[in-house]
């Protein structure tokens, strides 16, 4: 996130024909020299550091719409309606410093924990044998921390913890249905990204655990997992759809539905060359059979003859 930006300005000769420029701070016509920022013009004197009062105009300064100060100091300097502006050196006294090299951060920061690095600062601390650090930049990374270090993940496992770093994140999560934590060492149950203690993860009917055995997902959507059940093999078997052709209940694989009716994706055959329909275009007899199209087309040619 960019919080200072630094930036210059030079004077500007007024022309002596333009007597309607205004100074964008006190409202007052300017006559003979200006400044400009941000396309606003101000008198020299106007276009000052908001800390110490210093004309800032035709020279750097640094200026932020983040920076935290002491509003009862510039109140009567600076526009709230404007960004502060500061000298070099009033910057250097309200910059946010890097947690890591103690250096004033001017542009962009990485923040973590309440703190502030500059983004070539927030790299790996962890070193391998050799002694050779791993600087491999964090940013936008997962950060494991240790004793005040931060390590990417590959360094973190080589570390003599005892929680390896996908137990670790594992263990900053919680149990999705009763929302406790792990205790490190306990077994732990995962469905698409969703953590569980083995009591927790639970056949929805009869609430007998799923850990570690065969289950069945019944949801809505992806983004409905809220709504989202979970079932034990015996009970999906028991609310399992029938099929209208075999009369057997569709336990898994594919089901195709059509006039409210369902089937087997393999009984789901043309009553002429006994092919799978599928999802391909088919046509239903007056008798209540259904041809697949080459075997409809066929029909409808042997009726002509």
């Amino acid at each position: 996130m960019v919080e200072t930006q630094k930036s210059s300005t030079a004077l500007q000769q007024i022309a002596s024909s333009d007597a309607s420029t205004i100074c964008s701070k006190c409202g007052e016509k300017i006559l003979n020299v200006m400044t400009a920022d941000e396309n606003k013009v101000y008198h020299p004197h106007c276009f000052n550091c908001s800390d110490c009062g210093k004309t800032l105009a035709g020279g750097f300064f640094y200026k932020s719409k983040n920076i935290k100060f002491d509003e009862s100091t510039i109140l009567s300097r600076n526009s709230l309606n404007e960004p502060v502006r500061f000298c070099e050196t009033c910057f250097k006294k309200v910059a946010p410093k890097c947690a890591r090299c103690q250096n004033i951060i001017e542009a962009s920061s990485v923040v973590w924990e309440d703190k502030k690095f500059h983004e070539s600062c927030f790299t790996c601390v962890g070193v391998d044998k050799n002694g050779t650090q791993c600087q491999k930049p964090m940013k936008d990374e997962p950060v494991y921390p240790l004793n005040d270090k931060w390590y990417c993940k590959g360094c973190f496992d080589k570390l003599d913890t005892g929680v390896s770093a996908a137990a670790r994140d594992i263990l900053s999560k919680k149990c999705r249905q009763c929302y406790k934590e792990f205790a490190p060492g306990s077994l732990v149950s995962e469905y698409k990204g969703d953590y569980y203690h083995p009591t927790c993860f639970i056949c929805s009917q009869c609430n007998t655990s799923i850990a570690s055995k065969s289950f069945y997902h019944q949801s809505k959507s992806d983004d409905q997992r809220s709504e989202a059940k979970f079932l034990c093999e015996n009970c999906h078997i028991q609310n399992a759809q029938e099929c209208t052709e075999c009369k057997n209940k569709i336990v898994s694989g594919e089901a195709i539905g059509f006039e409210g009716k369902q089937y087997h994706r393999s009984c789901f055959m043309c009553r002429n060359c006994h092919n799978e329909i599928g999802t391909s275009h088919f046509f239903k007899t007056k008798d209540g059979k259904y041809l697949c199209q080459n075997c409809s087309i066929q029909q409808q040619q042997q009726q002509q003859q």
